[in-house]
Formats: structure tokens, C-alpha cells, sequence
């Protein structure tokens, strides 16, 4: 564009020059426009355009000036037939009088009005004026002449230069971009050396593909001082007005320039920049104060106190901000210093928390672009109305590469978070109301743009303490490890209260076959690539008290996934594995063991009832594989065992049940008190899990009143049970806090549990049992004499009755002897008669 605006330059020299030739042209022939033709032809010659010359008017005295009109310069061939360059009128004056007497050429006020330059660039790059620019560079410089040397002119005056309604088009078919320069008008005061002049300038500019047109309008008083090389703009004024479409910006720039380029220092000073923008969201007032200084030779700035205040109004929203800084720099590099920085904030509406907050930021902060660092020190940053109070340190590297970092360390004093989250609107309900009350937190931090790492954490949380450090080392990958340390905490404050449980409906098959249809999300375990730890000296969770937990994970991406939850609770301990290999159809392992853990102590805290005392144990090993919950089970393979000592199950009372079945049976009065409880010194079975059917045949239960044994199945995928437990009577119920039960000595009470999950069904033959136990009492009375005698008597009635029938069918009389032995026992066979006592008489005599 340079060389464009050269060409310009040279076109209106060219103009002044048909001026000055009109001027000879007067003296020499009178009527210059004589000579129209002569001009458009050496113009022609010169540049192979068509130049057209209106009329011409001359003046000799005490003014010899020229004025012009109608005068145009045809477009270059292949960018239509529009001129490429109008003039309306140019006029231009110059006294003789100051030029003979005293050599100063005094021009009077140089007048252009109408111009119209239409410049345009063609699909290939070439230009409306390539040709005039390698026309001119053809035309050889002419040599100074030597004899006119020390014969210069004194001094040069210019009446003022005065351009009217001027417009440039410029349009680019590479870029398919189009601009416009309409209503320009320049005017300046007179120009001589060394006194200021005023100088107006205001034009509209287009561009036409963003619909953006800006009204500028400019203003000042010019002194220079050619010999001093010093220059400056004093009290400039610059008004735009840019609009687009659904926006509008309004521009009020002022202040005093200067520049002394022997010192090689610039100023600006009162410098005020007012901007008012709108857009359809909302309004924005920006204004600037200041003053900047330069050191051009050491190429550094300075902006001793700089201002900036902002007003902003939107639909829901309002804000003031206020920022003062001193800023310097050493621009060849670039370096930059703010220092003393300090920013205000104000803003209020409805969609902040309580319609109104406010905040500050102080700090110093340094650039340097030769380096690539940015260092923030002492950042400090207030919000009264929240509560926080941030101070922040940051250290930059890498900005002029495409791997920056960022470091430094973060603080927030102690503050209520409750307060911050209602202010927020934030709903948090925790079963303490007295949580969520104090926070304190400091941490490093290490960012990239693949990589962020946060050690030396240290959070304190109402009365818990979590330290520690995270990192995610490749963010493409995902690749994360943490290691966290808490303290204590009781985590049941900071959950909702527990709400009562209601009784979900038996779920109907169709619901049955859509849960076990539902697909476990194995992709999120595709996508997991961390390895953590996390500590807890102690922790509250569903009212379960655990001391030393620990949590472990490895989960590194295309790699077998394992978690280990371990912790000491209730005098023993519990030790978790889990281990997932992922993939078509996802693997899980899981073991799983308790160790001496106090029942009693443990379901009052987790149940809030105490049902059962006692040591227990409880091991379980279990593979699966699948993609749905149904799959899962269908596939559950393994062993899982269990074990109680010297314990109780409370809430029934087994002896006492059967007393008093065994006191309503004899008729008679049941009166005892003893703790509803069934004391036992072990309780414990194993189980065997195949293809998600559980099968058991190894119950075993010893307590001071019954011996138990079991066996039965699970079907975990179908949801059913089918199990017989059978409990036998021993003759120790003493033990059991009550009386002996001789009489039920023996009995085997059958439990069987049968139906479904959802709907278990329970029986106890009780009665069958005593009745047994009668069956077996009848039976003793009835074996020996008298029971001979009457299995006697019904055998002789069996046989009058049904002689000849048995006669016959010694199947059927087989039947009935066995089952008058199965009552009476078999019968025993008559007696060997006794020999007969000797005869006294035959005795011989004793002896005398």
C-alpha cells in the first residue's frame, strides 16, 4: 500500500504540474484550453490512459493561481470502464511578490474537491495501477543541475491544504474482501516552518462483507520543529463510531502527543479513552486515564498510574470494575511489569448469589516474551460478600512455545462453606446441621497442557484433615494417581439423614427379565487408567465405626483392574480383592474375609439392634464373567463360608418354644421366664457356588439345647430357596437358662425355608415333632409282658377275621406282623419251661 499511496501522491503532483503548465501556458498563449489536447496526449504517451482535462482558469496577479475542473484518468484495461481516478475541481495559488523579492515561495490555500479513486485487484493479484507504477519507474532522474546550487528557496508557506467530499474504493477478488473510504474531507490551518497549525480530518469507512462502517472524525493543533526534530499533537481529539449489525461502539479519544526524536523519547500525556458499546445483550462504559512515556532508544514504556473503570448492564446482571496499575515495559523483548496492581469489583442482579457481590484483586505480576515466562507474586484475591480470601502464586514458562506451564502455590483462609453454598443457591442436606462450617486449604500446583499435578495438599474440614497430592500425567490418556491421607471422620454427619425404608413391591417377571437384561457398563472400566491409595485413621460410616482403612487401586489402562479395601473393625479386621479384566465379556474376582469381628457390637451399630452375639468369620471366594446382570449371575462360580462362637441369636427363645409346646400337648400349665434369646457355642456352614446355584450340605450348629445340621440350594439366577434345616433336641436346655426337656430328648425339628427373594416362605413341625416323640413313648409302654398280651389278643382277632384271607396272601399277613412289630417290636418267643424241683423224700439223709 505503500507504493499505492505513492501513485496517489504522484497523480495529484501531476495535477499541480497541469497546473503550472496551464500557468506557463497563460503567459505564453493566453488560453491554456487551446491545449487540452496537447496535455491528454503527453499524457497518453506517458502513461497509455485516457486523460480528460475540463475547463481551465488563470490568475496573474498579485496571485498567479490555476483552478481545474473535470478532470479524470481512465481504469486500467480489464477492470471495467469506470475511471479510475476523478477530480471534480482543484484549484491552487502562489504570491510572486514573496517569491522575487525575498525567495520564499508562499502558496496560497491548495484546494481538491470530487475526488473519486476506485482502485481494485483481480482474481490473479494484479492491480488497476501495476502498469503507472512501471511507467514511472521507467522514466530516468534527471540530474541536479549544478548551477542553481546555493540559489535555494528561503522559506516555504502553504495557506492550508483543503480536500472536500473525497471517497477510495478499494476491492480484492483474492479475498473476496471490499473497502470503502466515503466523505472524506481534510483541512488543515497555515503550514509554515516552525508555527503550530490546526489540522481536521473526518471520513466514513465501509467494509462490506462484515456490514461494518465506522465514522471517524479527528481534531488537533500540529508543532513541529524541522531544525529540533520535535513534533507533537497537541490537544487531539478523535471520535469514531463503529457500528455493526446488533452492535454499536462510540470512541472518544483525547489527550497530548508529542515526540522528540534527538532525545528519542515520545509522550502521551492526559491521555482519555471513552468507550460506550451496546450490543442486543446489554451496555458497556469503559473509561481509560493515564499518561505513557517512551524511551525509543532503549525501546522502553512506561504508564506511571494507569485507570480503568468499567460500568456494564445487562438483563440480569450489572458491574462496576475499577483497576489502577503501573505498567513498564521493554518492548524488543517484550518485557512486561504490573506492578501495584489493583482490581475492584462490583456486580449485582439476580442471578448472583444474594443478588449482589463484590471482590478485589491485588498483586504484581511480570511478562517477558523473549523468555516465555509469566510470574504473578503476592496475588491476593478478596470476595467479602463469599466469605474467601485467596492468595496465589504463579510462575509461567513455555508461553512462546506450544507447551506452557503453569506453577505455584494456593491458599484460602478459613471460611464457612455452608454460608458460600447458600449463597450460591447451592441445596446440601447432611444429617448435622453443624457440618460444612469450616474449610482451610493449601496446595501446589503443576499444569501443562498434558500434564497437572497438585501436592503438598493439606484441607482441613470441620474437624478432619485430608493431605496428599494427585496427578493426572497425560490428559489424552488419562492417566491418574493420587495418594490421600485423612485423619478421622465421621462420614454419616455429612449424608442426609436416613429416611425409613418402604417396602418396594414384589418386582413381576417381566421387571425380573428387564434387570437381569440390564448392561453392566464395562466400557467405563475400559476407560480407567489410575493407580491411588487412600488412608483413613478413622471413619463413621453407616454408624460402623473402622480404625487404619485402606483403599488401593490399580487400574492402569489395557490391564487387569484390582481394588483392596482393608480395615479394623469390632475387634477384628476385613480384607477385600477385587480384581476386573475387561474386555468382550468382562472377568470379576472377588475374596472377600472377616476375622474375629464382634457380631453383637457390630449389628447394634449398623441395624441399631443387637440380633446376635458372638465371634465371627466369614470368607468367601467368587469368580463371574459377563455383560449383563443376569449374565453375572448365571456365571458366579465359587466357595463362601461362615462361623460364629459362644454366641446368641436373640428375638426367640428356642427351648422355651418347645416347653411350652410340650406343656400344651401334656395339658399342662406353661409358666416361664427366661431371655428371648438361643444361645449357641457355634454356628457355621460352607457353600459351594456353581454356574449361580448355591448349594450346602454342611450346617452345623451346637448350642446347649439342639445340635443342628442342613442341607439345600440357592438358585441366585432363578431367585429361589430350597433348604431343610434339622435341629435336634438334646437334654441340656438347662444350659440354655431354663429347664431340662428329658421328655423331648431325641426329636428332630425339620425348618424348611422355601419360595423366592422376594416372597421366602418358613415352616417348623413342631407338631410332628411331639408327636414323633409321643409315637416313641407309646411304643415303650407298649414293648414286653402286656404288650404281648395284647398283640396276642389282636392276632386272635386278626385271625378270625381274616384267616383265610392271610392264608392266602402271605404278603399282606407279612405287612401286618410288621407293623404290629414296628408298634410292639417283635414278638419274643415263649419261655423254656423251668425244671421241677427234686423230691425231698429222695434225698439222702444228712449225716449224722
Amino acid at each position: 500500500m505503500g507504493k499505492l499511496v505513492k501513485i496517489i501522491l504522484g497523480i495529484v503532483g501531476a495535477l499541480l504540474l497541469v497546473l503550472a503548465l496551464a500557468v506557463g501556458a497563460f503567459a505564453l498563449f493566453f488560453d491554456p484550453n487551446d491545449f487540452r489536447e496537447q496535455i491528454t496526449a503527453a499524457a497518453k504517451k506517458a502513461t497509455g490512459r485516457d486523460l480528460t482535462v475540463g475547463e481551465i482558469k488563470l490568475g496573474i496577479y498579485p496571485v498567479l493561481g490555476a483552478n481545474v475542473k473535470g478532470v479524470s484518468l481512465s481504469n486500467a484495461p480489464g477492470f471495467g470502464d469506470q475511471p479510475m481516478l476523478q477530480v471534480a475541481e482543484a484549484d491552487v495559488g502562489l504570491r510572486l511578490l514573496p517569491l522575487v523579492l525575498r525567495r520564499e515561495l508562499v502558496v496560497g490555500k491548495v484546494s481538491l474537491s470530487g475526488l473519486k479513486a476506485n482502485l481494485a485487484k483481480d482474481a490473479e493479484g494484479k492491480s488497476n495501477w501495476d502498469d503507472l507504477a512501471k511507467g514511472g519507474a521507467e522514466d530516468p532522474a534527471k540530474p541536479e543541475d549544478p548551477a542553481g546550487k546555493g540559489a535555494g528557496l528561503k522559506s516555504i508557506d502553504i495557506g492550508g491544504i483543503n480536500i472536500r467530499n473525497a471517497d477510495v474504493s478499494y476491492s480484492d477478488q483474492q479475498s473476496g474482501q471490499a473497502y470503502k473510504v466515503t466523505g472524506l474531507n481534510l483541512e488543515t490551518g497555515s503550514i509554515s516552518p516552525g508555527d503550530p497549525f490546526d489540522l481536521s480530518l473526518a471520513f466514513v469507512t465501509t467494509i462490506e462483507a462484515q456490514k461494518a462502517t465506522a465514522d471517524v472524525k479527528l481534531s488537533t493543533r500540529v508543532e513541529y520543529d524541522l531544525e529540533a526534530q520535535a513534533y507533537s499533537a497537541k490537544k487531539l481529539v478523535l471520535k469514531l463510531l463503529a457500528t455493526l449489525p446488533d452492535q454499536k461502539a462510540d470512541i472518544d479519544l483525547s489527550g497530548d502527543l508529542s515526540a522528540d526524536m534527538k532525545k528519542q523519547t515520545a509522550t502521551a500525556d492526559k491521555l482519555s479513552l471513552k468507550l460506550k458499546a451496546k450490543t442486543a445483550d446489554g451496555t458497556a462504559d469503559v473509561a481509560l486515564d493515564g499518561s505513557v512515556s517512551a524511551d525509543l532508544a532503549n525501546k522502553t514504556a512506561l504508564a506511571e498510574k494507569l485507570t480503568v473503570k468499567l460500568k456494564a448492564a445487562m438483563k440480569d446482571l450489572n458491574a462496576d470494575a475499577d483497576l489502577s496499575v503501573r505498567v513498564s515495559a521493554e518492548y524488543d523483548k517484550p518485557l512486561v511489569r504490573a506492578e501495584k496492581l489493583s482490581l475492584a469489583l462490583k456486580a449485582s442482579g439476580a442471578s448472583l448469589p444474594g443478588g449482589k457481590q463484590a471482590a478485589t484483586f491485588t498483586g504484581d505480576a511480570i511478562y517477558d516474551g523473549s523468555k516465555g515466562t509469566l510470574k504473578l507474586a503476592t496475588g491476593e484475591l478478596k470476595a467479602a460478600d463469599l466469605g474467601l480470601e485467596v492468595m496465589l502464586g504463579l510462575d509461567g514458562s513455555g508461553l512462546n512455545t506450544d507447551a506452557p506451564r503453569f506453577m505455584g502455590p494456593i491458599s484460602i483462609k478459613n471460611f464457612n462453606p455452608r454460608d458460600l453454598m447458600k449463597l450460591l443457591d447451592i441445596k446440601v442436606e447432611t444429617h448435622d446441621p453443624e457440618t460444612l462450617k469450616a474449610l482451610a486449604l493449601r496446595l501446589k500446583f503443576d499444569a501443562s497442557t498434558n500434564s497437572a499435578r497438585i501436592s503438598d495438599l493439606n484441607m482441613k474440614l470441620d474437624q478432619s484433615t485430608f493431605t496428599g497430592n494427585a496427578t493426572i500425567s497425560n490428559f489424552k490418556t488419562k492417566a491418574a494417581e493420587f495418594a490421600l491421607k485423612l485423619d478421622t471422620i465421621d462420614a454419616d454427619r455429612y449424608l442426609p439423614t436416613p429416611t425409613v425404608p418402604v417396602k418396594a413391591a414384589p418386582l413381576t417377571p417381566e421387571e425380573k427379565a428387564a434387570v437381569n437384561a440390564t448392561e453392566v457398563p464395562s466400557d467405563v472400566l475400559d476407560t480407567l487408567n489410575v493407580v491411588g491409595s487412600v488412608d483413613i485413621g478413622k471413619l463413621k460410616l453407616k454408624n460402623v465405626a473402622m480404625n487404619a482403612v485402606q483403599l488401593r487401586i490399580n487400574a492402569l489402562k489395557g490391564q487387569e483392574k484390582t481394588i483392596g479395601l482393608g480395615a479394623q473393625l469390632y475387634g477384628g479386621s476385613i480384607a477385600s480383592t477385587t480384581r476386573i479384566t475387561s474386555g468382550a465379556t468382562p472377568r470379576y474376582v472377588e475374596s472377600l474375609k472377616l476375622t474375629s469381628i464382634a457380631a453383637g457390637p457390630l449389628l447394634l451399630d449398623f441395624t441399631g439392634k443387637e440380633s446376635m452375639t458372638g465371634e465371627g468369620n466369614f470368607a468367601m471366594d467368587v469368580t463371574t464373567s459377563g455383560t449383563t446382570v443376569g449374565a453375572l449371575k448365571q456365571a458366579l462360580n465359587g466357595d463362601l463360608s461362615f462361623s460364629f462362637l459362644n454366641g446368641a441369636v436373640k428375638g426367640f427363645n428356642l427351648g422355651q418354644i418347645l416347653r411350652k409346646g410340650d406343656a400344651f400337648l401334656k395339658g399342662q400349665q406353661f409358666n416361664d421366664t427366661e431371655p428371648v434369646q438361643t444361645d449357641f457355642t457355634q454356628l457355621g456352614a460352607a457353600a459351594k457356588i456353581t454356574n449361580g446355584v448355591l448349594q450346602s450340605d454342611a450346617l452345623d450348629a451346637k448350642s446347649p439345647l439342639f445340635r443342628v445340621d442342613g442341607a439345600g440350594k440357592v438358585d441366585l439366577v432363578r431367585e429361589t430357596i430350597d433348604y431343610t434345616a434339622k435341629p435336634t433336641i438334646v437334654n441340656t436346655a438347662s444350659g440354655q437358662g431354663g429347664k431340662d426337656l428329658p421328655d423331648l430328648t431325641g426329636i428332630v425339628i425339620p425348618i424348611k425355608v422355601s419360595g423366592t427373594f422376594d416372597q421366602p416362605k418358613y415352616s417348623l413341625d413342631l407338631k410332628a415333632a411331639l408327636t414323633q416323640k409321643a409315637t416313641q413313648g407309646l411304643r415303650d409302654q407298649l414293648v414286653g409282658d402286656k404288650g404281648d398280651k395284647l398283640r396276642d389278643k389282636i392276632d386272635s382277632q386278626l385271625e378270625k377275621k381274616l384267616g383265610t384271607q392271610l392264608d392266602g396272601n402271605p404278603a399282606l399277613k407279612g405287612k401286618l406282623q410288621d407293623g404290629l412289630n414296628s408298634l410292639f417290636g417283635k414278638k419274643k418267643k415263649p419261655a423254656e419251661p423251668a425244671p421241677a424241683p427234686a423230691d425231698p423224700e429222695a434225698a439222702p439223709a444228712p449225716a449224722p
